[in-house]
């Protein structure tokens, strides 16, 4: 059965923008919209990862961290760092992670990624998904990412294809849209190493703009 994603009575264009920083009651709800339409390509980011036990994971644009407790189970003793640009879903996530929180296992910060506020080499890994298409500044904001990343530090963006975005409406209002020789490109200009793209079909289509949309999820990685 398709997942129909509630549109919230907001315009292509005011959705888009809810998309990019969600905010205040409205951008609340768009966090629990978003967590339908990203389960799939959000877990399957972390299956990607491949964690370390012991290791420490830093998530750009966690949104409310639902799917925080997830990634916890993949390895033993996981550190984990989110960072948003909504002060919005930052609150959301600090409430729906007390316990991680509690227990010094998981961190929330509002922060952008063109200046995160951690030291040089913290994180073995860095996980982003469906935020690409809104970094100010792609081959800053990556190098920015390999400062804080440990020597073999390992980074995978997960995303959704340009020929996806170019069926949906919303997309036309501030998205930048990339194939994966694009992201590949970048990150092989940022001098990633043993970069590449795994595809991963979805179980689940999407309805959208009154179409039903099949899904897949892009994975692009390297090693810092």
């Amino acid at each position: 059965m398709a997942n129909e994603l509630d549109p919230l009575s907001l315009s292509p264009e005011q959705v888009a923008q809810q998309l990019r920083r969600p905010e205040g009651e409205i951008g609340v709800q768009m966090g629990h919209q978003m967590n339908k339409g990203n389960k799939h390509i959000c877990l399957n980011a972390y299956l990607a990862l491949h964690p370390r036990p012991g290791s420490k994971v830093l998530e750009i644009g966690m949104g409310n961290g639902y799917f925080v407790k997830d990634l916890m189970y993949l390895a033993d003793d996981l550190r984990y760092a989110g960072i948003d640009y909504s002060q919005t879903m930052v609150d959301a996530a600090l409430e729906i992670n007390k316990d991680l929180i509690d227990k010094g296992k998981a961190s929330f910060v509002h922060a952008s990624i063109a200046d995160l506020p951690f030291d040089d080499a913290t994180f073995d890994y860095i996980t982003t998904t469906n935020t690409l298409y809104f970094w100010p500044d792609p081959v800053k904001d990556l190098a920015e990412l390999r400062r804080v990343m440990k020597p073999t530090g390992k980074l995978v963006i997960g995303y959704r294809s340009r020929a996806f975005l170019d069926q949906v409406e919303l997309a036309k209002y501030g998205f930048s849209k990339f194939d994966k020789e694009d992201v590949e490109d970048l990150l092989n200009g940022a001098r990633f190493r043993q970069v590449r793209t795994t595809v991963v079909k979805e179980p689940d289509p999407v309805k959208l703009d009154g179409k039903q949309i099949a899904l897949e999820g892009l994975f692009t990685e390297g090693i810092k």
